[in-house]
């Protein structure tokens, strides 16, 4: 499976330039400003901080009043928006991370960013009813989380078959049936990859 790509968004304060310091080396020196990282699902969302602007799934370097707390707004279209204040202190090596909900998906109550069943659940549900490329987003960071959670092995295959992908779909669904021979669906999943197998060969 491909690694997870990553959304970094770095917070970065004014530079400071380091007091007490002597010497041509020491003079001027500016500290180390510093990030937090933001990893955000769906990737296409839109993430602002203090009301401006970072992009989808961020990537910019803001300066920030460090006497101050921040608001991170994560959003997108079709799902619940999210807002995290950001404390003043303690930002450096921080990571924030979070999941959207999608609007109409009530399985679960809240979906973590590191909860590998919700997220698998919600793959499944964006595979029949959302974006597949957000589905395959949720599915592949619900495997990196637990590979061992069959129903995301499921959803990322019927994903990548709505998105068009007839091989990578098949190779989800045979992990699937790997992990979960006995599961009620399997001859149903059975009978998609052969189908999709033909596809595949057809010319």
């Amino acid at each position: 499976m491909p690694p997870l790509r990553v959304l970094p968004a770095v917070l970065a304060a004014l530079a400071v330039t380091a007091g007490g310091c002597s010497g041509p080396r020491g003079r001027g020196a500016a500290l180390r400003p510093p990030e937090v990282l933001v990893e955000v699902l769906p990737r296409s969302a839109r993430v602002e901080l203090d009301g401006r602007s970072l992009g989808p799934g961020g990537g910019a370097v803001i300066p920030g009043d460090a006497s101050d707390g921040h608001v991170l707004r994560i959003e997108a279209e079709g799902y619940e928006p999210e807002e995290r204040v950001l404390p003043s202190e303690g930002l450096a090596g921080a990571r924030i991370a979070a999941a959207l909900r999608p609007r109409g998906f009530e399985a679960v109550r809240a979906i973590d960013y590191d909860d590998a069943p919700a997220l698998a659940a919600a793959a499944a549900w964006l595979a029949e009813e959302g974006d597949p490329r957000d589905a395959v987003e949720y599915a592949e960071r619900a495997i990196a989380v637990d590979p061992g959670i069959a129903l995301a092995h499921r959803a990322l295959g019927d994903a990548r078959a709505r998105a068009g992908e007839g091989a990578a779909a098949v190779a989800a669904w045979a992990e699937y049936l790997r992990r979960a021979p006995d599961a009620p669906d399997a001859p149903a999943v059975e009978r998609r990859m052969e189908a999709a197998r033909a596809d595949v060969r057809a010319p």
